[in-house]
């Protein structure tokens, strides 16, 4: 169980998203460049990572408990579908087939793959809080 409980953390989500390995044709790094490099520019899938992000960061450090029953969940939700969204649009709007690369290599593909296994685990887990609550 305590496995569970760290896989499906925020914060492990959060970090396993900011590291997503994206390889270019010239410049290759981590996804937490990519959107830093955006931000400025107000870039949709920026701001859709960093919206994730906060609500996730929100979530994790509530004290209340009527917030845990239905509140929570529904962000955590709401947080995790933002991450996949914002690489969805990053990968969308390459016209030019920049940054392709990343689905050819064996280690930006993985953590990738982590990265999604990590989302549909949380995603599930929370709608599973929200049927038990009895707020669904």
């Amino acid at each position: 169980m305590k496995i569970l409980n760290f896989i499906t953390h925020p914060v492990t989500i959060i970090i396993c998203f900011l590291f997503v390995l994206i390889i270019g044709e010239h410049l290759g790094g981590f996804y937490l460049l990519y959107i830093l490099l955006a931000l400025p520019h107000g870039s949709i899938h920026a701001v859709l990572a960093l919206l994730g992000i906060t609500l996730l960061l929100l979530t994790n450090h509530s004290r209340k408990k009527k917030f845990d029953y239905w509140i929570k969940p529904i962000l955590n939700i709401a947080g995790v579908i933002m991450l996949p969204l914002s690489l969805f649009l990053f990968f969308y709007k390459d016209k030019d087939h920049y940054n392709e690369s990343t689905f050819y290599q064996a280690v930006p593909v993985t953590i990738l793959g982590i990265f999604i296994i990590l989302v549909i685990i949380f995603f599930f887990k929370n709608i599973i809080q929200l049927i038990r609550n009895g707020d669904v």
